[in-house]
């Protein structure tokens, strides 16, 4: 057996890891992240299509994906470090998190330590919403867009809503549910509205919530007559596509565009052939089909088509901002609107 397969049990489809027994770092050429409605079935995949390539005698990589959302693993606090021989050859990430902060940018990608990363023809959606790195260290594989659930008798008579503004009007005080608390609300609206409405968006959003649910409870909850439901929940469309109550409820795609959370990943200049594997998968054409099926917006150009555009801050506000600060501004905002409508 190949020893760069040791983190692999070759007898089923679910990978097993020593982290999980010892809780130690190792050596790894692709450290993966994924979100937790697509975490398992990736995890599933990418051991399948290792287990395949060492089947035909080609070189797989060492590699570690946790299994829980929430569960501590030994790479929580990776962007610390300051060893280069420490770090993963490949890292795959979704959303905003500690390797956008900027000590790791600066020691890490400002160094040229993480190269260019060369993944074939992107979607123009993806160009279009500013997806693609202009210095191509970081590459955009897929996006989870966050969508707008509508429910259709609790609407009334009130206009359907198409654009993100419609979302903070007054009409709706009460009338929306999303996912987080109050102080922590998911970060693709944090700093999607964020940018486009200020504070004063945050805060009138916050007036306009009614409750936090799940994403899940929210699906099962719209276009039923739960007495805890809203007139509008946002979720992202991977869950708002599960609503069974398909006919009391319909999906909007804003106008202006999703906002989203991206999936990507970056790779070492000098990594290992290895590490290659990982990036030709999450970048090839059954993931991207998975992707596009399930409600997810896949990067690669022969994706399906999307129901509307496609909304993000861009990689040069990710570089050029504090998003741990901006997101702890906007969600203070977000809290004196919900406080203050209670």
């Amino acid at each position: 057996m190949n020893p760069s397969l040791d983190s692999t049990d070759l007898t089923n489809d679910d990978p097993v890891f020593p982290e999980t027994e010892n809780n130690q770092r190792r050596r790894l050429d692709f450290l993966g992240h994924a979100p937790c409605p697509l975490r398992n079935e990736l995890r599933q995949r990418l051991h399948r299509h290792f287990r395949a390539l060492e089947a035909k005698g080609e070189e797989v990589p060492a590699w570690f994906m946790p299994a829980g959302c929430h569960s501590p693993n030994p790479y929580d606090e990776l962007w610390l470090i300051e060893d280069a021989a420490g770090l993963p050859d490949v890292i795959s990430e979704n959303g905003f998190g500690d390797y956008n902060r900027p000590e790791f940018l600066r020691r890490w990608f400002d160094t040229g330590m993480f190269g260019r990363v060369e993944a074939g023809s992107i979607r123009p959606e993806f160009h279009e919403a500013g997806l693609v790195d202009p210095k191509g260290q970081f590459h955009v594989y897929g996006a989870v867009p966050e969508v707008l659930l509508v429910d259709l008798a609790r609407l009334g008579d009130r206009p359907v809503p198409r654009t993100w503004a419609d979302v903070l009007h007054p009409r709706f005080r009460h009338e929306v549910i999303i996912s987080g608390e109050p102080g922590e609300i998911h970060e693709s609206i944090v700093y999607g509205l964020g940018r486009d409405h200020g504070e004063a968006g945050l805060a009138a959003l916050g007036a306009n919530v009614r409750e936090f649910f799940h994403p899940a409870e929210m699906a099962k909850m719209a276009g039923t007559a739960n007495p805890k439901g809203a007139a509008l929940y946002i979720l992202p469309n991977f869950f708002a596509k599960s609503c069974p109550h398909r006919a009391a409820t319909r999906i909007v795609w804003p106008e202006e565009g999703v906002y989203l959370n991206p999936l990507y990943l970056f790779r070492k200049a000098a990594a290992s052939p290895a590490a290659s594997a990982a990036v030709d998968y999450l970048t090839g054409a059954d993931w991207a089909a998975h992707l596009s099926k399930v409600g997810f917006a896949a990067g690669r150009a022969d994706a399906p088509a999307l129901p509307g555009k496609l909304r993000w801050v861009g990689w040069d506000y990710v570089r050029t901002n504090d998003l741990t600060a901006v997101a702890a501004t906007m969600n203070a905002a977000f809290v004196r609107g919900y406080e203050a409508g209670r």
